[in-house]
Protein backbone atom coordinates (compact mmCIF):
# COMPACT_ATOMS: atom_id res chain seq x y z
CA UNK A 1 0.00 0.00 0.00
CA UNK A 2 1.11 3.57 -0.61
CA UNK A 3 2.93 4.69 2.63
CA UNK A 4 1.46 7.48 4.90
CA UNK A 5 -2.22 7.52 3.59
CA UNK A 6 -3.21 3.67 2.69
CA UNK A 7 -3.93 4.76 -0.50
CA UNK A 8 -2.95 2.24 -3.45
CA UNK A 9 -1.22 4.84 -6.03
CA UNK A 10 -1.39 2.38 -9.45
CA UNK A 11 -5.16 2.55 -8.57
CA UNK A 12 -5.55 5.86 -8.15
CA UNK A 13 -3.81 7.29 -10.91
CA UNK A 14 -5.85 4.43 -12.52
CA UNK A 15 -8.77 6.02 -11.85
CA UNK A 16 -7.48 9.67 -12.54
CA UNK A 17 -7.20 8.10 -16.21
CA UNK A 18 -10.63 7.01 -16.51
CA UNK A 19 -11.92 10.55 -15.60
CA UNK A 20 -13.18 9.51 -12.09
CA UNK A 21 -12.97 12.14 -9.25
CA UNK A 22 -10.91 10.73 -6.59
CA UNK A 23 -10.74 11.09 -2.58
CA UNK A 24 -7.79 13.27 -2.81
CA UNK A 25 -5.34 15.18 -5.66
CA UNK A 26 -3.09 12.60 -7.13
CA UNK A 27 0.44 13.80 -6.52
CA UNK A 28 4.02 12.40 -8.09
CA UNK A 29 7.41 13.72 -8.53
CA UNK A 30 8.69 14.31 -11.83
CA UNK A 31 11.40 12.35 -13.16
CA UNK A 32 13.57 12.13 -10.54
CA UNK A 33 16.03 9.63 -11.81
CA UNK A 34 19.78 11.18 -10.97
CA UNK A 35 18.31 12.46 -8.07
CA UNK A 36 17.06 8.71 -6.64
CA UNK A 37 20.63 7.67 -7.56
CA UNK A 38 22.06 10.42 -5.61
CA UNK A 39 19.93 9.51 -2.47
CA UNK A 40 20.93 5.91 -3.41
CA UNK A 41 24.45 5.81 -3.64
CA UNK A 42 23.88 4.46 -6.47
CA UNK A 43 26.19 4.89 -9.98
CA UNK A 44 24.81 5.13 -13.57
CA UNK A 45 27.51 2.48 -14.72
CA UNK A 46 26.85 0.09 -11.54
CA UNK A 47 23.20 -0.53 -13.43
CA UNK A 48 25.05 -2.49 -16.28
CA UNK A 49 26.96 -4.29 -13.86
CA UNK A 50 24.02 -5.77 -11.49
CA UNK A 51 20.48 -4.19 -13.14
CA UNK A 52 18.59 -5.97 -9.95
CA UNK A 53 20.77 -4.72 -7.11
CA UNK A 54 20.00 -1.47 -8.84
CA UNK A 55 16.17 -2.13 -9.12
CA UNK A 56 16.29 -3.47 -5.43
CA UNK A 57 17.78 0.03 -4.13
CA UNK A 58 15.55 2.47 -5.85
CA UNK A 59 12.74 0.15 -5.04
CA UNK A 60 13.48 0.20 -1.67
CA UNK A 61 13.66 4.39 -1.68
CA UNK A 62 10.51 5.12 -3.68
CA UNK A 63 8.15 2.51 -1.33
CA UNK A 64 9.22 5.17 1.25
CA UNK A 65 8.03 8.05 -0.33
CA UNK A 66 4.88 8.70 -1.53
CA UNK A 67 4.67 9.39 -4.91
CA UNK A 68 1.51 7.58 -7.29
CA UNK A 69 4.00 7.92 -10.12
CA UNK A 70 7.05 6.61 -10.20
CA UNK A 71 9.10 7.63 -13.30
CA UNK A 72 12.16 4.85 -14.37
CA UNK A 73 14.59 5.42 -16.51
CA UNK A 74 14.61 9.67 -15.74
CA UNK A 75 18.59 10.89 -16.63
CA UNK A 76 18.49 7.67 -19.02
CA UNK A 77 17.10 8.25 -21.98
CA UNK A 78 19.49 7.99 -24.45
CA UNK A 79 20.15 4.46 -23.70
CA UNK A 80 18.52 3.31 -27.04
CA UNK A 81 21.29 5.19 -29.21
CA UNK A 82 23.97 2.57 -28.12
CA UNK A 83 21.72 0.31 -30.54
CA UNK A 84 22.79 2.19 -33.55
CA UNK A 85 26.14 2.42 -32.52
CA UNK A 86 26.25 5.19 -31.03
CA UNK A 87 28.96 5.39 -28.06
CA UNK A 88 27.36 6.18 -24.63
CA UNK A 89 29.20 8.80 -22.24
CA UNK A 90 28.68 7.18 -18.87
CA UNK A 91 30.35 9.41 -16.08
CA UNK A 92 29.81 10.57 -13.01
CA UNK A 93 26.44 11.36 -12.01
CA UNK A 94 25.16 13.31 -15.67
CA UNK A 95 22.86 11.81 -17.44
CA UNK A 96 24.78 9.67 -20.33
CA UNK A 97 24.85 11.51 -23.56
CA UNK A 98 26.34 10.48 -27.08
CA UNK A 99 30.13 10.84 -26.90
CA UNK A 100 29.67 12.03 -31.00
CA UNK A 101 26.65 12.48 -33.30
CA UNK A 102 26.09 9.37 -35.41
CA UNK A 103 23.41 11.15 -37.88
CA UNK A 104 24.51 13.23 -40.72
CA UNK A 105 21.87 13.26 -43.54
CA UNK A 106 18.31 11.80 -44.55
CA UNK A 107 19.77 8.86 -45.43
CA UNK A 108 21.74 7.80 -42.67
CA UNK A 109 18.37 8.25 -40.52
CA UNK A 110 16.50 5.97 -42.98
CA UNK A 111 19.31 3.17 -43.09
CA UNK A 112 18.84 2.81 -39.71
CA UNK A 113 15.42 1.37 -40.20
CA UNK A 114 15.82 -1.43 -37.37
CA UNK A 115 16.21 -0.64 -33.80
CA UNK A 116 17.99 -4.08 -32.24
CA UNK A 117 18.06 -3.10 -28.95
CA UNK A 118 19.93 -6.49 -28.41
CA UNK A 119 23.17 -4.23 -29.08
CA UNK A 120 22.45 -1.96 -26.48
CA UNK A 121 23.70 -3.57 -23.40
CA UNK A 122 22.41 -1.06 -21.39
CA UNK A 123 19.24 -0.60 -22.47
CA UNK A 124 19.05 -4.17 -21.85
CA UNK A 125 20.22 -3.48 -17.76
CA UNK A 126 18.10 -0.84 -17.87
CA UNK A 127 14.66 -3.30 -18.64
CA UNK A 128 15.52 -6.02 -15.89
CA UNK A 129 16.41 -3.08 -13.53
CA UNK A 130 12.48 -2.15 -14.43
CA UNK A 131 11.71 -5.53 -14.20
CA UNK A 132 12.66 -5.45 -10.53
CA UNK A 133 10.84 -2.47 -9.41
CA UNK A 134 7.75 -3.77 -10.77
CA UNK A 135 8.14 -6.82 -8.87
CA UNK A 136 8.70 -4.80 -6.01
CA UNK A 137 6.62 -1.96 -6.04
CA UNK A 138 3.10 -3.37 -7.31
CA UNK A 139 1.18 -0.39 -5.77
CA UNK A 140 2.71 2.49 -7.95
CA UNK A 141 2.11 3.36 -11.37
CA UNK A 142 4.95 2.86 -13.14
CA UNK A 143 6.24 5.10 -16.02
CA UNK A 144 9.84 4.63 -18.50
CA UNK A 145 10.51 7.39 -19.58
CA UNK A 146 11.75 8.29 -22.75
CA UNK A 147 13.22 10.95 -25.73
CA UNK A 148 10.45 12.77 -27.86
CA UNK A 149 10.61 12.42 -31.67
CA UNK A 150 12.95 15.88 -31.86
CA UNK A 151 14.83 15.63 -28.75
CA UNK A 152 16.24 12.07 -30.58
CA UNK A 153 17.29 14.56 -33.05
CA UNK A 154 19.11 16.74 -30.43
CA UNK A 155 20.80 13.87 -28.83
CA UNK A 156 21.64 11.94 -32.22
CA UNK A 157 22.96 15.03 -34.25
CA UNK A 158 24.81 18.05 -33.83
CA UNK A 159 22.56 20.91 -33.01
CA UNK A 160 24.29 22.91 -35.15
CA UNK A 161 23.40 20.62 -37.84
CA UNK A 162 20.12 20.48 -36.71
CA UNK A 163 18.88 23.85 -36.25
CA UNK A 164 19.83 24.51 -40.06
CA UNK A 165 17.86 21.44 -41.23
CA UNK A 166 14.81 22.30 -39.32
CA UNK A 167 14.57 25.71 -41.53
CA UNK A 168 16.19 24.42 -45.05
CA UNK A 169 15.52 20.96 -45.11
CA UNK A 170 12.45 19.84 -43.80
CA UNK A 171 12.34 16.22 -45.14
CA UNK A 172 16.18 15.96 -42.72
CA UNK A 173 13.89 16.53 -39.74
CA UNK A 174 11.40 14.41 -41.24
CA UNK A 175 13.66 11.32 -41.33
CA UNK A 176 15.69 11.98 -38.05
CA UNK A 177 12.31 12.24 -36.19
CA UNK A 178 10.75 9.47 -37.46
CA UNK A 179 14.11 7.52 -36.04
CA UNK A 180 13.61 8.86 -32.72
CA UNK A 181 9.94 7.54 -33.12
CA UNK A 182 11.46 3.89 -34.10
CA UNK A 183 14.28 4.26 -30.92
CA UNK A 184 11.72 4.74 -27.86
CA UNK A 185 9.36 2.49 -29.82
CA UNK A 186 11.59 -0.15 -29.43
CA UNK A 187 12.13 0.40 -26.19
CA UNK A 188 8.71 0.69 -24.87
CA UNK A 189 7.74 -2.41 -26.84
CA UNK A 190 9.88 -4.46 -24.78
CA UNK A 191 8.81 -3.24 -22.10
CA UNK A 192 4.92 -3.64 -22.96
CA UNK A 193 5.40 -7.29 -24.27
CA UNK A 194 6.44 -8.18 -20.24
CA UNK A 195 3.79 -5.77 -18.81
CA UNK A 196 6.72 -4.15 -16.91
CA UNK A 197 5.27 -0.89 -16.91
CA UNK A 198 1.44 1.26 -16.78
CA UNK A 199 2.63 4.25 -18.89
CA UNK A 200 5.19 5.80 -20.77
CA UNK A 201 6.18 9.14 -20.53
CA UNK A 202 7.71 11.06 -23.37
CA UNK A 203 9.83 14.25 -22.76
CA UNK A 204 9.89 16.21 -25.67
CA UNK A 205 10.46 20.11 -24.91
CA UNK A 206 13.22 20.82 -27.52
CA UNK A 207 10.60 21.40 -29.45
CA UNK A 208 10.33 24.86 -28.30
CA UNK A 209 13.39 25.59 -29.97
CA UNK A 210 11.69 25.57 -33.44
CA UNK A 211 8.89 27.42 -34.89
CA UNK A 212 5.35 26.50 -33.80
CA UNK A 213 4.63 26.05 -37.92
CA UNK A 214 7.55 23.51 -37.88
CA UNK A 215 6.57 21.88 -34.60
CA UNK A 216 3.21 21.30 -35.62
CA UNK A 217 3.77 20.01 -39.34
CA UNK A 218 6.78 17.84 -38.88
CA UNK A 219 7.07 17.09 -35.47
CA UNK A 220 3.49 16.64 -33.97
CA UNK A 221 2.64 13.79 -36.60
CA UNK A 222 5.67 12.00 -35.13
CA UNK A 223 4.98 12.24 -31.86
CA UNK A 224 1.34 11.14 -32.68
CA UNK A 225 2.95 8.23 -34.39
CA UNK A 226 4.85 7.17 -30.90
CA UNK A 227 1.38 7.74 -28.86
CA UNK A 228 -0.29 5.13 -31.24
CA UNK A 229 2.56 2.40 -30.96
CA UNK A 230 2.30 2.68 -26.81
CA UNK A 231 -1.35 3.06 -26.50
CA UNK A 232 -1.71 -0.11 -29.04
CA UNK A 233 0.57 -1.68 -26.29
CA UNK A 234 -2.24 -0.57 -23.58
CA UNK A 235 0.19 1.86 -22.16
CA UNK A 236 -0.46 4.96 -21.19
CA UNK A 237 0.84 8.15 -22.87
CA UNK A 238 2.35 11.17 -20.71
CA UNK A 239 3.98 14.16 -22.45
CA UNK A 240 5.80 16.06 -20.62
CA UNK A 241 6.67 19.78 -22.49
CA UNK A 242 9.30 22.56 -20.67
CA UNK A 243 11.02 25.73 -21.69
CA UNK A 244 8.81 28.76 -23.98
CA UNK A 245 5.84 26.25 -24.34
CA UNK A 246 2.99 29.18 -23.86
CA UNK A 247 1.88 29.37 -27.90
CA UNK A 248 2.31 25.48 -28.10
CA UNK A 249 0.00 25.06 -25.54
CA UNK A 250 -3.44 24.22 -27.77
CA UNK A 251 -1.11 21.76 -29.73
CA UNK A 252 -0.52 18.98 -27.23
CA UNK A 253 -4.01 17.06 -26.93
CA UNK A 254 -3.20 16.62 -30.41
CA UNK A 255 -0.54 14.24 -30.02
CA UNK A 256 -2.77 11.68 -28.47
CA UNK A 257 -1.07 11.87 -24.55
CA UNK A 258 -3.42 11.33 -22.04
CA UNK A 259 -1.20 13.15 -19.86
CA UNK A 260 0.33 16.69 -20.51
CA UNK A 261 2.82 17.74 -17.98
CA UNK A 262 3.35 21.54 -18.11
CA UNK A 263 6.66 23.43 -17.18
CA UNK A 264 6.20 26.60 -14.55
CA UNK A 265 5.32 29.93 -16.45
CA UNK A 266 2.16 29.43 -18.10
CA UNK A 267 -0.96 29.78 -15.71
CA UNK A 268 -2.42 25.94 -14.96
CA UNK A 269 -5.63 26.99 -14.27
CA UNK A 270 -6.15 28.68 -17.63
CA UNK A 271 -4.43 25.09 -19.21
CA UNK A 272 -6.57 22.71 -16.86
CA UNK A 273 -9.65 24.67 -18.73
CA UNK A 274 -8.56 24.38 -22.12
CA UNK A 275 -7.35 20.72 -21.75
CA UNK A 276 -10.18 19.12 -19.25
CA UNK A 277 -12.55 16.39 -20.78
CA UNK A 278 -9.67 15.69 -23.21
CA UNK A 279 -6.55 15.28 -21.10
CA UNK A 280 -5.57 15.27 -17.75
CA UNK A 281 -3.01 18.02 -16.40
CA UNK A 282 0.00 17.86 -14.67
CA UNK A 283 2.02 20.44 -13.30
CA UNK A 284 3.33 22.90 -12.65
CA UNK A 285 5.56 23.61 -9.46
CA UNK A 286 8.72 25.74 -10.29
CA UNK A 287 11.31 22.36 -9.36
CA UNK A 288 13.97 25.11 -9.38
CA UNK A 289 13.05 27.70 -7.14
CA UNK A 290 10.18 26.26 -5.03
CA UNK A 291 10.74 22.72 -4.79
CA UNK A 292 14.86 22.40 -4.82
CA UNK A 293 15.30 26.25 -3.05
CA UNK A 294 12.29 26.53 -1.15
CA UNK A 295 11.51 25.98 2.73
CA UNK A 296 8.41 24.15 3.62
CA UNK A 297 6.48 27.08 4.25
CA UNK A 298 7.43 28.63 0.34
CA UNK A 299 6.35 25.01 -0.80
CA UNK A 300 3.17 24.57 0.84
CA UNK A 301 2.34 28.25 -0.60
CA UNK A 302 3.45 27.87 -3.95
CA UNK A 303 1.21 24.64 -3.63
CA UNK A 304 -1.48 26.00 -2.68
CA UNK A 305 -1.14 28.91 -5.26
CA UNK A 306 -1.00 25.93 -8.30
CA UNK A 307 -3.58 23.76 -7.18
CA UNK A 308 -6.50 26.84 -6.14
CA UNK A 309 -6.00 27.85 -9.91
CA UNK A 310 -7.22 24.30 -10.66
CA UNK A 311 -11.36 24.36 -10.47
CA UNK A 312 -11.75 20.23 -9.42
CA UNK A 313 -7.80 19.68 -8.45
CA UNK A 314 -9.40 15.82 -7.95
CA UNK A 315 -10.33 15.21 -11.56
CA UNK A 316 -8.64 15.61 -14.20
CA UNK A 317 -5.25 17.13 -12.35
CA UNK A 318 -1.95 15.37 -10.75
CA UNK A 319 -0.08 17.70 -8.61
CA UNK A 320 4.00 17.26 -10.10
CA UNK A 321 6.70 19.83 -10.56
CA UNK A 322 7.36 21.88 -13.42
CA UNK A 323 10.19 19.29 -14.60
CA UNK A 324 12.56 17.02 -13.91
CA UNK A 325 13.87 16.76 -9.84
CA UNK A 326 17.18 18.50 -9.83
CA UNK A 327 19.93 15.81 -8.55
CA UNK A 328 20.69 18.06 -5.26
CA UNK A 329 17.10 18.56 -3.85
CA UNK A 330 16.95 18.46 -0.37
CA UNK A 331 14.66 15.26 0.25
CA UNK A 332 12.83 17.05 3.30
CA UNK A 333 11.72 19.27 0.02
CA UNK A 334 10.34 16.47 -1.78
CA UNK A 335 8.21 15.32 0.90
CA UNK A 336 7.14 18.68 1.80
CA UNK A 337 5.92 18.93 -1.28
CA UNK A 338 4.52 15.75 -1.83
CA UNK A 339 2.58 16.20 1.90
CA UNK A 340 0.67 18.97 0.27
CA UNK A 341 -1.47 16.89 -1.64
CA UNK A 342 -3.10 15.62 1.65
CA UNK A 343 -3.92 19.59 2.50
CA UNK A 344 -6.91 19.88 0.01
Amino acid sequence: MHPGDGVNGRDLIARVLRGERVDRVPRAVFGGGLWSYRQTGLTIAALREDPVRFGDRLAALWAGIDTDIVFLGSGLNSFPAEALGGELDVRGGQAPLLKFPIIQSAEDARALDTIDLESSPHTLALVEMIAQVRMRLPDRYLCVTSWGPFSWGMILCAWSLLQEKATADRAFLGAVCDLGVRLSGALIGRLAARNLVDGVSIADGAVTLIDDECYREIVLPRERRLFGLAGGMGLTRFLHQCGKIASQIPFYPETGADVVSVDAGVPIGEVYQRYRGRVVTAGNVDVVAVVRGGDAASIRENVAACVSAVADPRAGYILMPSCDLPADTPPANVAAFLACADRF
